[in-house]
């Protein structure tokens, strides 16, 4: 069953969104642009992280000229939402009509990146509508690339779950994500199946351990990630807006963690780019 075959709904439309202009004619052909980038953040557990590389994954697009629709699974505490409230659509992934809504809207045609941020809660639910909906193939047929940033953390069962991510979509880029904040993986979990068969895995990146003092920092969802990145840095900034009136300091480990996190971010979205045809190819010969 392909998204388009289950949907009785309109997609969101970027319209209903204020202040935000698609990019370009969202009729292109596919030769005509890049594949726009469908970023789906998720982790078996919960207070990995996931919410906080989502929302630096929807400021990496929005400083990168792809202003991104976010959607915030998390109906209860709708804390990525707090961080983009004009931007952010909340879905139940337990409503069929927020099902329909939402992955038609994920693989439309259209310029615009999209970030899910997909809560613990709704992670099987989400993974299992992705998988009947047959939505890589649908997305790609409109050239968007759908990326998973899986976030692994010190438990066996969170690299079984990787493991079985990269079997069942198989057509679909799965990134792993290490988390340094979280702490060394056990060692009962280096020697589990599901550890051992990723070890030879390629797409792979790292979110830098941070002070516990600036991880509390970016808990206030009013500080802007792009604006720490994008103003500039200096010790005399008399008269100008501060970024979170932050201390100097903060802010540059803030703005070398922000970066660092950017180039892995645009190292692997090309990497897939370039992977996309093959992945193509493998779901036509299904």
């Amino acid at each position: 069953m392909t998204v388009s075959a289950f949907s009785t709904v309109l997609p969101i439309d970027r319209q209903l969104l204020p202040d935000r202009q698609p990019l370009r004619d969202p009729d292109l052909s596919q030769s005509a642009v890049r594949p726009s980038p469908a970023a789906i953040v998720a982790s078996l557990h919960a207070r990995t992280g996931k919410t906080l590389l989502a929302r630096v994954l929807a400021d990496y697009f929005t400083l990168s000229g792809r202003p991104p629709l976010v959607f915030d699974t998390d109906v209860t505490e709708q804390t990525l939402r707090a961080s983009f409230p004009y931007d952010t659509v909340v879905v139940d992934i337990g409503e069929i009509r927020d099902q329909m809504t939402l992955f038609d809207t994920l693989a439309r045609r259209a310029p615009e990146a999209r970030v899910v941020d997909v809560s613990h809660h709704a992670f099987r639910k989400f993974f299992k509508v992705m998988a009947e909906s047959q939505f890589a193939a649908e997305a790609r047929a409109h050239n968007v690339e759908p990326i998973i940033f899986y976030i692994t953390d010190r438990n066996p069962d969170a690299y079984e779950e990787a493991r079985l991510l990269r079997q069942r979509f198989d057509d679909c880029a799965l990134v792993l994500v290490d988390n340094a904040f979280l702490g060394r993986v056990k060692e009962q979990t280096r020697r589990a199946a599901g550890y051992q068969a990723l070890q030879e895995h390629d797409l792979r990146m790292a979110l830098p351990r941070l002070d516990p003092g600036l991880a509390d920092a970016l808990d206030d969802p009013s500080l802007s990630l792009s604006a720490i990145v994008s103003q500039p840095l200096s010790r005399s900034e008399t008269g100008q807006r501060v970024p979170g009136d932050l201390p100097f300091e903060e802010r540059a480990a803030l703005r070398a963690f922000l970066m660092t996190v950017f180039r892995d971010v645009h190292r692997l979205t090309r990497e897939i780019e370039t992977r996309a045809p093959a992945l193509s190819s493998a779901e036509a010969a299904l």
